[in-house]
């Protein structure tokens, strides 16, 4: 049946973007290790801030703090949104965003290899595949559409 592996590799596709959304928060708030740890990238929000900083060197420490902040919020929405099927269409869409932008920023700092290093495109694909669905079995959306 099509329609099952079709909703079932949807579903597998919004928990990976999720999680890959969430884990990275994880990490920056400190509970995946300690900087230096082997555990974790960064360990602890000074060092994700000096590495946003790294990515936008044109701005000063406080504003790459606030574009840190800015980034961690819509990360966990969108982390969250897109695990329980929540306005996922449009969390698809947020997701492509954010990470062709984390791109650009990563691009233009630390050249153009740095994206492939880590699966940003693969982010971003991922969110633009959920952007065009318009069905979401297995989610709070779909429970929405039935009432």
């Amino acid at each position: 049946m099509k329609t099952g592996r079709t909703a079932f590799a949807q579903l597998f596709t919004r928990i990976a973007l999720g999680l890959g959304f969430l884990l990275p928060v994880f990490d920056r708030l400190g509970f995946l290790g300690a900087s230096g740890s082997g555990k974790a990238a960064w360990g602890d929000w000074a060092h994700f801030i000096a590495y946003t900083h790294q990515l936008m060197p044109f701005a000063n420490l406080y504003t790459a703090n606030i574009a840190g902040l800015v980034a961690t919020i819509a990360e966990c929405v969108l982390g969250v949104c897109l695990i329980v099927g929540f306005k996922t269409k449009w969390m698809g869409l947020g997701a492509a965003i954010i990470t062709l932008t984390f791109a650009a920023f990563m691009i233009a700092s630390l050249g153009i290899r740095a994206p492939f290093n880590y699966p940003v495109f693969v982010f971003t694909g991922a969110g633009l595949l959920l952007y065009t669905q318009q069905i979401f079995r297995w989610s709070i959306d779909e429970l929405l559409v039935k009432k």
